[in-house]
């Protein structure tokens, strides 16, 4: 039971941290200083997809998952297991990682603007 727990939890904090990859300059609307963390995030965030790296939250949760006894198929993924399964992707399509740097983009380009340039 405790496993579980421990996954659920490793889970939110990775799933926050994607959001906050993705959205999280939004957040210097009300804290202008978050810029920092979120392009350092963001940056990391294009490196796993690009590069193919593997998050340590991922290898965090999946050591969880097969110390509770699960069974793992090949390489698990977070965005894999959690999203792209369920609309029928297989998660490493490249229009997937397209999608997200745009989706990054269009989330924070007034924040940054508003943050750097004063508009």
């Amino acid at each position: 039971m405790a496993y579980f727990f421990l996954i659920l939890i490793v889970a939110l904090v990775h799933f926050g941290f994607v959001l906050f990859v993705i959205a999280g300059g939004l957040l210097a609307f009300q804290w202008p200083s978050i810029l920092w963390w979120h392009l350092a995030g963001a940056l990391y965030g294009i490196a796993i997809m690009l590069v193919g790296w593997r998050c340590p939250l991922t290898r965090l949760e999946a050591w969880l998952r097969e110390r509770r006894g699960e069974r793992l198929v090949t390489q698990w993924e977070f965005l894999r297991h959690y999203l792209w399964s369920h609309v029928g992707l297989r998660g490493n399509e490249w229009f997937i990682t397209v999608v997200l740097m745009m989706a990054m983009v269009l989330f924070n380009y007034r924040a940054y603007r508003f943050v750097i340039v004063g508009s």
